[in-house]
């Protein structure tokens, strides 16, 4: 259950004896806009780097390390029109140390730490950090375009997406990050610090009136609550955008995107989701047995729901002469499920391995303190296998013919190869 600790600050705890591990996590919410992304991606990687106490990141392994291999991770990601920034770290339950010490307290002094007790000098972060990991954000924005697959896929989502802040990628802009100092980032920081919603959780068999008095050591103040709601929502175009590139790529790639207003958890979600492993969701599906194996059209085909955003996203390897054949065979894929032309025991099958999928998902207390936190935001999370696999069964054959009629073609991304034997 969730608890308010004050406005704007929340403790979800999830009691369980599942795992010999409890997982902590602080998360910082915040609308998502272009701005925002780029820095807490660039903060994710300062505030990990060093703190006061922790001057490098030498010194945060060796503290990891002392807490009996402690698990640490930072990281900032966007869902739906919400701009989400995280701290999570995994320790062994205490019931398993032989020693008495103590764990847990030293585990959130740790979070504190690097969250709370940045390295900073002068009202901005220590110039040699930032300058690195500005860097190294810098450097991995530009492997983007070696990385053909990646760089399609981010294509399609620029072009599909009409909004610039769900044009923006989670890592952020290139031209926003040049602009980034170390002073304007320990300023937006603060910022975070004092106004971002934070929802802290908690995964795994813990003493409730211990963990928190252990929490209050982080000093948190009381912020406003006002956010968007999660999901974004995008007008249908009467028209499919259509971006063709030519690059020396042996390997053609095209990529679609579909609009179907199927979200998290909301009216239709199990059906689309049953849909969407048909279509080229799983090894099973159509895209896959069909575009791939069968005609041999493809060097890879799948397709995977955006469900905080009201789409399915299709990516394909393909031969560049053979775009206009792989169009036809993606349609008359999606057109096999609108007939219901499939047969009994693959949509069985394609059931089983959604509900296998789930409960294999419901083993890691990482997906099960992410499911805690989408609770927060969409009540109708589910989190228990019984639940989730009635749902699933219940899904009947027709309601998945209408979820793929209701998938409506946007955009069309095609990376065409050129100097090679495709061209």
């Amino acid at each position: 259950m969730n608890q308010k600790v004050m406005d704007g600050v929340y403790l979800n705890i999830l009691q369980t004896q599942q795992f010999k591990t409890i997982r902590f996590s602080v998360q910082l919410v915040a609308p998502a806009t272009k701005e925002t992304l780029t820095k807490r991606s660039l903060l994710a990687s300062v505030l990990s780097a060093s703190s006061q106490a922790y001057r490098d990141q030498v010194a945060i392994a060796n503290q990891l390390q002392a807490m009996y291999g402690a698990g640490f991770n930072m990281n900032a990601y966007r869902q739906g029109q919400l701009a989400i920034f995280s701290i999570s770290m995994r320790i062994v339950s205490p019931q398993y140390l032989r020693d008495t010490i103590d764990l847990q307290q030293q585990a959130i002094a740790f979070i504190g730490e690097l969250l709370l007790k940045p390295d900073v000098i002068d009202q901005a972060f220590n110039a040699v950090t930032f300058d690195r990991e500005k860097e190294n954000l810098q450097r991995y924005i530009d492997s983007i375009a070696d990385d053909k697959q990646t760089y399609a896929a981010l294509k399609l989502r620029e072009l599909y997406f009409t909004d610039q802040t769900q044009q923006t990628p989670n890592y952020g802009d290139a031209d926003v990050l040049k602009t980034i100092t170390a002073t304007d980032l320990y300023t937006y920081y603060q910022q975070m610090i004092a106004n971002d919603r934070i929802q802290m959780t908690v995964v795994g068999n813990v003493d409730e009136e211990k963990l928190a008095l252990d929490l209050a050591q982080l000093s948190l103040a009381p912020r406003g609550e006002m956010l968007p709601g999660i999901f974004y929502q995008q007008a249908v175009s009467n028209a499919v955008r259509e971006l063709t590139e030519e690059q020396a790529v042996q390997q053609g790639k095209l990529n679609m995107a579909y609009q179907l207003p199927a979200y998290f958890y909301q009216k239709d979600y199990y059906a689309a989701l049953v849909m969407n492993a048909l279509f080229g969701g799983t090894p099973l599906s159509l895209l896959f047995t069909n575009v791939r194996e069968k005609a041999s059209l493809a060097y890879y085909a799948s397709s995977n729901i955006d469900a905080f955003r009201g789409a399915v996203m299709v990516q394909t390897g393909i031969e560049s002469h053979q775009k206009e054949r792989v169009l036809a065979i993606i349609e008359a894929q999606r057109q096999s499920i609108i007939a219901g032309d499939f047969t009994q025991a693959m949509f069985e099958q394609t059931k089983l391995a959604l509900i296998n999928q789930f409960k294999s998902s419901l083993d890691s207390p990482g997906y099960l303190g992410q499911q805690q936190f989408n609770q927060i935001f969409v009540p109708e999370t589910e989190l228990d296998a019984g639940r989730f696999t009635t749902a699933i069964l219940a899904v009947s054959k027709q309601a998945v013919q209408e979820q793929a009629a209701k998938m409506q073609l946007q955009a069309i991304y095609f990376l065409k190869g050129v100097d090679t034997n495709e061209a």
